[in-house]
C-alpha cells in the first residue's frame, strides 16, 4: 500500500473522521490546551525525577551508612557530662556576665 492507494470508507464514517480531525486541529491550536500540556509535561518530568530519586535512595540502607549520629547515640551523649554541673549561683553569675556583654555591645553601638 502506498500514498496513492484509495481506501473505501462509507461517506458517514468519512464525514465523522473529517469532523474529528478538524476538532483535534482546533484543540491543538488552543493556547489554553498548550498551557495545560506544558504543565502536564512539567508534572510528568517532576514525577519521573521523584520516582528515580526514590529508587536510588531505596537502593541502600542509609541509616546504616549515614555519617550522622543515631538517636541512640544522641541519647547516650546526653547522659554523659563533660564538665561538673554548675550551681544555681554559678548559672546566675554566667547569665549576668552574658547580659553585661550584650549591654556593653549595645552601648558602644548607640553612643556614636
Amino acid at each position: 500500500m502506498n500514498d496513492t492507494d484509495a481506501v473505501p470508507v462509507p461517506v458517514r464514517e468519512y464525514r465523522a473522521l473529517v469532523a474529528d480531525a478538524g476538532a483535534w486541529r482546533l484543540l491543538n491550536s488552543s493556547p489554553h490546551v498548550a498551557e495545560l500540556l506544558a504543565e502536564w509535561i512539567e508534572w510528568d518530568r517532576r514525577a519521573t525525577a521523584r520516582a528515580t530519586s526514590n529508587a536510588i535512595s531505596g537502593a541502600a540502607d542509609w541509616r546504616a551508612i549515614a555519617g550522622g549520629p543515631t538517636y541512640a547515640e544522641l541519647a547516650r551523649r546526653r547522659t554523659v557530662h563533660t564538665t561538673e554541673p554548675l550551681t544555681p549561683d554559678q548559672i546566675r553569675a554566667r547569665a549576668t556576665a552574658s547580659w553585661a556583654r550584650v549591654e556593653n555591645w549595645i552601648a558602644t553601638r548607640t553612643a556614636a
